[in-house]
């Protein structure tokens, strides 16, 4: 899917978001549009006690589609918090713009954010154990004669075979791998060429929200103990800082080689994920899914990102207040772990542990990288958080340099400091500045297929 034109209108976005409302529920989050449950504290109770200035037990957000054409996150109803009253109190004031929805939802207490996560990453990737708090999964998957990709069952693969194995990011899960292959025009042939090659293809499912990459990695390389002989590994995004921590930090099993292709993968980390911006971030996802929806783009790509940003906002704000200092939105990032271990922020000790690592025959990392820049109808959020922003908006903007929507250009192959004999990738091909490969479609193309193909020598 291109950055082709699509239209913001309201109508338009929402009924994009109608789509995410039965998820919404589940997670307690609730549109103005549908009724609350009997048990949800009725608006005349939360009334009175506003009067005698106690706390609304309820919270809302606002989703806005301001008079720029983007969609923006605002605590509160903007009816409320539009006001000078509100203003001197230090409550952000609303965006001008047409609401498109406004939800309402109770806090969440500290010791109820863990499984609330957890739930989260189920709904996301329903390929994870919900028994066991969204527990990774392992598979091996085949190709039929058909041509169609099948998933087996969980494996704990063992002895010296050619082995290939893929890892999902952030709010995925396997099948949006194999979905974005399918549709590029290549696709089928590359899949053919992939299970003729390998003896054993398999897929590591996983928690994004609830866990950080490192224990990610630990379940991983527990489950790869048993294995012998070359491993040849498929990251996007998060996913390869899964793999760099099972590969370097823990070790798999066997001698290797150990060989990997790293697409859009924040490997120095991600500014949308750095605690400053923490809203303003989750409105960039929320724009990425419903322009991603508007041009057709499979479900897999866009129904995580419709979800999830509403969802992490009833995190956030069970956390911090709307004018929350630095700290404390530190504090917010801290308790959503699958967030905290990709911050591109100087102080992430994840990041600065893994790039110290120094290995006598370390894996070798081949990097996909693309820097996307639009002028296109409907596209043009892209500015509202990037550089190329006027000064007085600042404010708003998360990255500050290349970027493939997702992930800092720069971060993709940024391995290890500066200086000899430092990890470096064995070979990069870079999309440079273009409007068409951003950081959910990175698979959708046959360079980028190719790529992979020539990197592990795939015949």
């Amino acid at each position: 899917m291109n950055a082709t034109t699509v239209s913001f209108d309201a109508a338009a976005v929402r009924a994009a978001f109608r789509l995410v409302d039965p998820a919404a529920t589940q997670a307690e989050i609730y549109p103005a549009s549908t009724d609350v449950p009997d048990a949800f504290p009725p608006v005349g109770r939360r009334m009175r006690m506003r009067r005698r200035g106690e706390a609304d037990p309820v919270n809302s957000a606002s989703l806005i589609l301001n008079d720029e054409g983007v969609l923006l996150w605002h605590s509160g109803a903007p009816a409320l918090t539009s006001t000078a009253r509100r203003m001197r109190r230090g409550v952000p004031q609303a965006p001008d713009g047409e609401l498109i929805e406004l939800y309402q939802y109770e806090p969440l207490e500290p010791n109820e954010i863990g499984k609330f996560l957890a739930d989260l990453d189920v709904r996301l990737n329903p390929h994870l154990d919900a028994a066991a708090f969204g527990g990774p999964k392992l598979v091996e998957l085949k190709r039929d004669a058909a041509g169609q990709i099948l998933r087996g069952a969980s494996v704990v693969p063992k002895g010296k075979k050619r082995r290939l194995l893929f890892v999902h990011g952030t709010f995925s899960k396997t099948d949006a791998f194999l979905e974005g292959i399918r549709t590029a025009p290549g696709g089928a042939a590359f899949l053919k060429r992939v299970f003729a090659h390998y003896e054993e293809v398999l897929a590591f499912d996983h928690a994004t929200l609830s866990v950080g990459p490192i224990l990610n990695a630990f379940d991983l390389a527990r489950l790869l103990q048993g294995i012998s002989g070359p491993l040849d590994t498929i990251a996007h995004s998060r996913g390869g800082l899964v793999v760099r921590w099972a590969l370097e930090g823990f070790g798999v099993g066997g001698e290797g080689p150990y060989r990997g292709v790293l697409v859009g993968c924040p490997i120095g980390g991600t500014s949308l994920a750095a605690p400053p911006q923490l809203r303003t971030s989750l409105s960039l996802l929320s724009n990425i899914g419903t322009a991603l929806q508007l041009t057709g783009g499979v479900a897999s790509a866009y129904m995580p990102l419709l979800i999830a940003p509403l969802a992490l906002l009833r995190v956030a704000t069970s956390i911090i207040s709307v004018a929350a200092k630095t700290p404390l939105i530190d504090a917010a990032v801290q308790m959503i772990p699958g967030l905290a271990g990709q911050s591109r922020v100087g102080n992430n000790a994840d990041l600065a542990r893994i790039r110290s690592v120094q290995l006598q025959t370390p894996p070798t990392y081949f990097v996909v990288q693309s820097d996307f820049e639009t002028d296109a109808p409907g596209w043009k959020f892209w500015q509202w958080f990037n550089k190329g922003r006027l000064a007085d908006a600042a404010a708003d903007m998360i990255f500050k340099d290349k970027n493939d929507l997702v992930v800092d250009t720069i971060s993709m192959s940024e391995f290890a400091g500066a200086g000899p004999g430092v990890l470096r990738a064995a070979g990069i091909h870079d999309f440079q500045s273009n409007g068409v490969v951003h950081h959910c479609n990175y698979f959708e193309q046959n360079a980028t297929l190719d790529f992979i193909a020539a990197s592990l020598k795939v015949p």
